[in-house]
């Protein structure tokens, strides 16, 4: 009888065979504009988070340059050309790594993670901290994940904060007449009080029944439930995978709005209905949501995850809850949702978020990472 470990060491050999495989089989075809680019950025499949972020940085540093120096791609389908390589996520490194050649540098972006989160996580991140050896930068969103791969060893000279950007000219503030438009078009009143929750919450891509609760969509739902009490509360909802969530608020009879999004430049007209967006994650590496709703003007009320202390200051630009307490996050959304000079927040919100316009993280991406790891290569490139 094969023992459990010989089963595991076999499936992991199966899965990096294919995986090779793949890697080559890609590699031969010569892709004209991966094998004409200094850097490229490794995408999920799905259109989803880390796709745009890709997108967006790819789009800026290529404008700003007049040349097409970085392009996407979804495998690392690498050329001799190809000096830097940038998985947008740890998860996708992990695949690849042991597969790559030496003669690159390999930036590498952590947002999330901690041991406690599930022993996959766990196992994950020792396969990450064993990894570092072969990363030439470690960029994560926030001071609070900074300070966790400091804890765990990734040197100082390794690592760099960057926030996750917004384009603050799709998320911006609207005109009154505008924010009308779209509440009446979605069949809103002027009296109810649209909270807005855009983050994907159920596991899988499909019904999303079973809750991911490191997303916190359990104590989003007690929290608007003691909002509800006090106020006409109604839920606008994006996204697949939000079977869990709305199953919950039904049992509350609580009033929700469920939209499907082709496109992730959509949801910006969505903010425009809301009143209050609440993140209520436990572990979070921005999330989007939190630069989102500033750029837009909706006022924000966050636990203390990812971005949310690097952006939202208490009562001056939003809300923030330094605990899991449905209770403490319903109480802060009414304080939010009553302060009766909304507009100084608004505003607040909207100029401090400007230093995450994807335009300035770009250029931070560019002068602190890529440029760096094009010219420790020693390749003969004018900036």
């Amino acid at each position: 009888m094969i023992s459990f470990f010989q089963k595991k060491k076999f499936i992991k050999y199966t899965k990096n065979f294919f995986k090779l495989f793949t890697y080559r089989l890609n590699s031969f075809f010569n892709f004209s504009m991966q094998s004409k680019t200094k850097i490229l950025y490794i995408v999920e499949r799905k259109n989803w988070s880390i796709k745009w972020d890709g997108k967006f940085i790819s789009d800026s540093i290529n404008k700003k340059l007049s040349s097409k120096i970085i392009s996407t791609c979804e495998l690392p389908i690498i050329k001799k050309r190809n000096k830097v390589i940038h998985f947008g996520s740890q998860y996708m490194w992990i695949d690849w790594y042991e597969l790559l050649p030496k003669d690159k540098n390999y930036v590498v972006s952590f947002f999330h993670g901690k041991d406690s989160d599930s022993p996959q996580v766990k196992e994950h991140i020792d396969n990450f901290l064993k990894s570092q050896h072969a990363i030439y930068r470690v960029v994560t969103a926030s001071s609070l994940i900074y300070s966790r791969l400091l804890n765990w060893g990734i040197p100082k000279s390794k690592l760099e904060i960057i926030p996750i950007g917004v384009d603050t000219n799709l998320f911006k503030i609207p005109k009154y007449e505008e924010r009308l438009k779209i509440r009446d078009k979605l069949g809103l009143h002027k009296h109810e009080i649209i909270i807005g929750s855009f983050q994907k919450d159920g596991q899988g891509w499909s019904e999303g029944d079973i809750p991911k609760l490191i997303k916190g969509p359990d104590l989003f739902v007690r929290a608007v439930e003691i909002i509800a009490r006090e106020l006409p509360v109604v839920v606008l909802l994006t996204g697949p995978a939000r079977g869990y969530i709305k199953s919950e608020l039904s049992k509350r009879k609580i009033k929700f709005i469920n939209l499907f999004v082709k496109s992730y430049m959509e949801i910006a007209k969505f903010y425009n209905a809301l009143d209050l967006y609440i993140v209520s994650s436990r572990e979070e590496g921005g999330p989007k949501a939190i630069v989102e709703s500033m750029a837009s003007g909706v006022p924000i009320v966050s636990t203390d995850v990812g971005m949310a202390k690097d952006f939202i200051i208490d009562k001056y630009n939003g809300g923030l809850v330094d605990n899991f307490e449905p209770e403490s996050i319903a109480q802060k959304s009414i304080e939010i949702l009553n302060i009766l000079d909304k507009k100084a927040i608004l505003n607040a919100a909207r100029n401090d978020v400007m230093r995450a316009d994807w335009n300035i993280v770009s250029h931070i991406y560019w002068e602190k990472v890529y440029k760096p790891a094009i010219r420790q290569l020693n390749d003969n490139i004018n900036f």
